[in-house]
C-alpha cells in the first residue's frame, strides 16, 4: 500500500511540475490583458527578451538583411539601405519602448482595439467561460518541449492573427518560471495537435 501511495505521489508531483510553467504562461497572458505590471516584471528577463524580439521583429517586418550586400553598400538600392539602417532602428526603438512591464500591456491593448474596432474581428475570449478560454489557448499551441527539466520552449499562434507565431522560452530561475527569450514570426497556419515532449534534449 505504501508503495502504491509513493508511486501515486511521484506521478502527481511530476504532473504538477510539468503543469507549473504552463500555468505561468497562462498567468502571463492574463497579466498582459489586465495590465499587472508587477507580475510581468517578476516573470520576464527583459534584457535578453529585447534582443530576441528586435532581431525577429525586424526580420518579420523588413525581411532579413542580405549579408552578401553588407560589404558592398554602393550596390544596395535605396529600399535595401533604408531597411538595413533606418527601418531596423525604428523596429528596435519600438521594442525598447514597449518591451517593458507596462509597455507590453499597452501594446496588447492597442492591438486588440485595432483588431476589434477597426478590422471588425471578434474577441475570442469575450463572454467565454474560463475552461473554454483555457481550451482555446491550448489549441493555439503549436509546439511545447522541455529541452531540459528547467527549460521549456513553446510556440503559440496569435489569437487574432493565426499566421503570427510567438516562440518563447521559459526557464526555472530562483524558483520561478521566467520568460527569457521571445521571438515573433509569420507562418502559414496549419491544423495540428499541440505536441508536448517532456524531456527532449534536442534544441
Amino acid at each position: 500500500m505504501r508503495r502504491i501511495l509513493l508511486v501515486i505521489g511521484l506521478l502527481l508531483g511530476a504532473a504538477c511540475y510539468i503543469a507549473w510553467p504552463f500555468h505561468t504562461a497562462w498567468s502571463i497572458k492574463e497579466a498582459v490583458k489586465s495590465g499587472d505590471s508587477t507580475y510581468l516584471a517578476q516573470h520576464f528577463e527583459w534584457t535578453p527578451i529585447k534582443e530576441t524580439l528586435k532581431a525577429s521583429m525586424a526580420d518579420m517586418v523588413l525581411g532579413p538583411i542580405d549579408t552578401a550586400l553588407e560589404d558592398k553598400p554602393q550596390r544596395q538600392g535605396l529600399w535595401a539601405s533604408f531597411k538595413a539602417y533606418y527601418g531596423r532602428n525604428m523596429v528596435h526603438g519600438m521594442v525598447e519602448r514597449y518591451a517593458t512591464p507596462t509597455g507590453l500591456s499597452t501594446l496588447f491593448s492597442y492591438g486588440r482595439t485595432v483588431s476589434v474596432n477597426v478590422l471588425g474581428r471578434e474577441d475570442p475570449d469575450k463572454g467565454v467561460p474560463l475552461p473554454q478560454r483555457i481550451a482555446n489557448a491550448w489549441s493555439r499551441v503549436e509546439r511545447a518541449t522541455f529541452v531540459t527539466p528547467t527549460r521549456l520552449e513553446i510556440d503559440m499562434r496569435d489569437e487574432f492573427e493565426p499566421d503570427r507565431i510567438y516562440s518563447g522560452v521559459l526557464e526555472l530561475m530562483d524558483w520561478r518560471w521566467k520568460v527569457t527569450e521571445l521571438r515573433v514570426r509569420q507562418h502559414q497556419s496549419q491544423s495540428r495537435t499541440p505536441r508536448l515532449t517532456n524531456l527532449s534534449t534536442n534544441r
